[in-house]
């Protein structure tokens, strides 16, 4: 659990600035037990009989995060070659992996089909490719329901987007799949990220069942993924017990009419976004006056580098001062990285105690798209990654140096 006690934040079983002083800033920390009590929450809210979970590891690829998963039950819903790669080394079973790219190159479909994972073709290009390639095999299809819902319009993946066979093109991909004896197996329909509404996915497995009536073959239906997560004080969760129970409403439902399919979803953030956070120090801080307008900037060692949500989709982390936690907060400032772009923001007008140059901040729910979608912009190093479990704690990932930079340049 991470939590406040007194001045302290604590991860775990540890206090975030004692971390911080042993491993360095910046630095993720994730609490495992957390991740595992997220899963669980799920299961338990999808009474249906025959649920499978695939993690989608796009969120977090750290290897502790994957093994805890993996030993829970979970599969993995990968989206590129060598996320699959990744899960099947570290004993992913490749039946409960299941690869949906995006422009999908022939290269690409040859080495995950030789690695044994099922793919889910995502345009009627693909399809026909896969046909070619590999004909009288099974294969998923990924429909774009027409319908879209997220956080943002970058994690938007459903309605008018790049992503998925769109409804008025199944004639042609059933078409295609009979051509080449495809056997279609999985249908399967990701809307969007950071939804906090069961209602977009009600809809979405309406779409699902009435595609699902013309295949006879089908063997699963996935939901996708994007469950959100609360990141602002107050911010309601997804109901996901009445989502679960809805949705195991409608597939019992189905299967008296029809016939019986497995149901598949793809959390991602749901399971690790508030298991993680990153630890930064301040480094730096700037009081300017501009107009009348008095602002301040908390300059810290880390930047969009390693957190772009804000950066990219304006997304809000909550602040925490690491040995302050419990003082009023008498500054509102902006936090600041080290990057040189006008828009390496990680906080805007926080909330916080008076700080001092030294002093360590927590960014909250930080375990889901902070490392896995951190650069090396401006040539600067990705953190470290620390777990910790019950009493235990251990560096799962090291800091990268120079060397690690520039190992791959041909001198």
């Amino acid at each position: 659990m991470i939590r406040v006690v007194g001045p302290y934040l604590y991860v775990g079983s540890f206090r975030a600035d004692e971390l911080a002083q042993r491993f360095g800033t910046p630095l993720y920390v994730y609490d495992l037990e957390v991740v595992e009590e997220n899963y669980r929450r799920l299961v338990s809210s999808f009474p249906y009989r025959d649920l499978e979970v695939l993690y989608s590891c796009k969120a977090n690829s750290n290897v502790d995060v994957l093994r805890t998963l993996r030993d829970l039950g979970a599969g993995l819903d990968a989206v590129s070659p060598w996320e699959a790669l990744l899960g099947i080394r570290l004993g992913f079973p490749r039946e409960r992996v299941l690869f949906t790219g995006n422009n999908v190159s022939d290269e690409e479909m040859r080495f995950v089909r030789e690695l044994g994972v099922l793919i889910n073709v995502d345009s009627l290009s693909q399809l026909r490719r896969y046909g070619r390639m590999y004909p009288g095999t099974e294969v998923s299809v990924r429909v774009n329901p027409g319908i879209g819902a997220g956080h943002h319009g970058y994690a938007v993946t459903g309605g008018v987007t790049k992503f998925g066979i769109y409804l008025d093109q199944l004639d042609r991909a059933i078409d295609i799949a009979r051509e080449y004896s495809l056997r279609v197996v999985g249908l399967h329909a990701h809307i969007g990220s950071g939804i906090l509404s069961p209602e977009p996915y009600l809809r979405t497995l309406e779409v699902l069942l009435s595609v699902a009536r013309r295949f006879s073959s089908l063997e699963f239906v996935d939901l996708g993924g994007g469950f959100g997560v609360p990141y602002r004080p107050g911010e309601g969760p997804l109901d996901l017990a009445y989502l679960g129970s809805r949705v195991s409403e409608m597939l019992e439902e189905f299967e008296r009419e029809h016939y019986h399919l497995k149901l598949r979803v793809e959390p991602g953030r749901y399971l690790v976004a508030n298991a993680g956070v990153l630890l930064v120090r301040v480094v730096d801080i700037k009081e300017v006056e501009v107009g009348g307008v008095r602002r301040v900037f908390v300059g810290v060692d880390s930047g969009m580098n390693h957190l772009i949500r804000p950066a990219l989709y304006g997304a809000y982390h909550e602040v925490v001062a690491a040995t302050k936690a419990d003082q009023p907060g008498e500054l509102v400032a902006d936090v600041v990285g080290n990057i040189c772009e006008s828009g390496d923001v990680l906080a805007i007008d926080a909330r916080l105690p008076k700080l001092e140059e030294g002093d360590v901040l927590a960014i909250m729910n930080a375990g889901a798209y902070g490392y896995s979608m951190s650069s090396n912009y401006n040539m600067r190093p990705r953190p470290a990654e620390v777990v910790v479990r019950g009493s235990g704690v251990r560096l799962s990932r090291r800091r990268e140096t120079f060397e690690d930079l520039v190992s791959l340049f041909t001198w």
